[in-house]
């Protein structure tokens, strides 16, 4: 049966399961101007960051494309850009790179000649969409509209024993109905890349999954030492084959590096690291619009701009259990697999999770190399 939820649909066809007006800074040089602008306007959020000012390279790359990401995320009605004037990250390099399938604009402190200058402009500009988006209905929309990224953090073998079969069940669902799935491919998941491998047709993929069970291949610096080797524990290979069995019987489709998008539906993996915030905030740039977080507890932050379903097993010591969104339990897996599903639809349809309750998100970009 195929099954809906509600959200806003985008004139690029994708959906938005928030509406909210995105304001972001460019630099961590304007952040405070950005936040004041948000603090402002009704239905905005501000979203900050420590990079942007005197960044090269790779790390320059990953910044620009994160943030030009999370400006074209549908859960943006429309991004405000605010700069600085003398970062390496300007806005009009943003401007030209963010696809124009929504209202955007941007504006800079230094060409504004000041501060206070900048918050009216900014809050002038964003009152205006705030009206826009009063007008804004949800409408039913396909689960294959949903881009659902999957993440594992603070994991122990109880908590994957108990959760990886319900949520295994939960991606099943959410492939045939046609969905994005993409899976945080973490250091914790890395040495089952052998078995990873297994899951996957195309020979080159196939090859870079088994090279991944050979050691902890992350990239450093960009010229000096580009690897570190590292043999992988009997308990980690042991956590990690229990994670990979999220896959189930599904297909992997692709290996994603940040910022890649998915290209087709069906199931990805995406290089992400071992920070929850930079992970999330990687998939919101990549066009994710909700996602699931399995934890052995209730997690402290997530993206400002992607509603974070927290699942944990059930405990009666669990920390932080006020921010967990649905306990697993001893009943049966398909049941509660379904459960699950539900309550991800009501999250998608506008029911707040947790973490959105206690306003509890950032945005963070992560760095693959010198930023100097």
């Amino acid at each position: 049966m195929k099954k809906t939820f509600d959200g806003f649909l985008r004139s690029d066809g994708n959906a938005g399961t928030r509406n909210h007006i995105g304001i972001i800074s460019s630099v961590i040089c304007s952040s405070i101007v950005t936040k004041e602008i948000a603090e402002k306007v009704s239905g905005s959020i501000p979203i900050v960051h420590a990079n942007g000012c005197a960044q090269l390279g790779d790390d320059f790359q990953v910044t620009k494309d994160m943030l030009v990401g999370v400006a074209s995320n549908p859960n943006l009605y429309a991004a405000l850009l605010v700069g600085l004037g003398c970062e390496t990250n300007q806005i009009s390099g943003l401007l030209k790179s963010i696809p124009k399938t929504k209202p955007v604009k941007g504006i800079g402190i230094q060409q504004m000649a000041g501060g206070k200058n900048t918050i009216e402009a900014g809050i002038s500009i964003a009152s205006a969409w705030a009206e826009e988006v009063k007008k804004e209905k949800r409408v039913t929309l396909p689960l294959s509209k949903l881009k659902v990224g999957i993440v594992t953090v603070d994991i122990d073998e109880e908590t994957l024993e108990k959760t990886v079969p319900v949520v295994s069940k939960v991606i099943d669902k959410l492939l045939n109905q046609g969905a994005y799935t993409v899976i945080a491919l973490t250091d914790t998941l890395e040495p089952a890349g052998d078995i990873l491998a297994e899951k996957a047709d195309d020979l080159e993929l196939k090859q870079k999954l088994v090279n991944l069970s050979k050691g902890l291949n992350r990239k450093i610096w960009k010229e000096s030492i580009d690897y570190e080797i590292k043999d992988f524990s009997k308990q980690e290979k042991r956590l990690a084959h229990l994670e990979a069995k999220l896959i189930g019987d599904q297909k992997i489709i692709s290996l994603l590096n940040y910022n890649d998008l998915p290209k087709e539906q069906g199931l990805h993996l995406i290089k992400s690291s071992n920070n929850i915030v930079e992970t999330l905030s990687n998939m919101a740039s990549i066009g994710c619009n909700i996602a699931i977080v399995l934890s052995s507890r209730g997690v402290l932050s997530s993206s400002i701009a992607l509603p974070s379903m927290t699942i944990a097993p059930q405990n009666p010591y669990t920390q932080f259990d006020e921010l967990i969104d649905y306990k697993v339990n001893e009943s049966n897996i398909v049941q509660q697999a379904e459960k699950v599903l539900n309550e991800l639809i009501n999250h998608a349809s506008g029911k707040q999770t947790v973490l959105e309750e206690y306003e509890l998100g950032e945005f963070s970009i992560p760095h693959v190399g010198t930023t100097f």
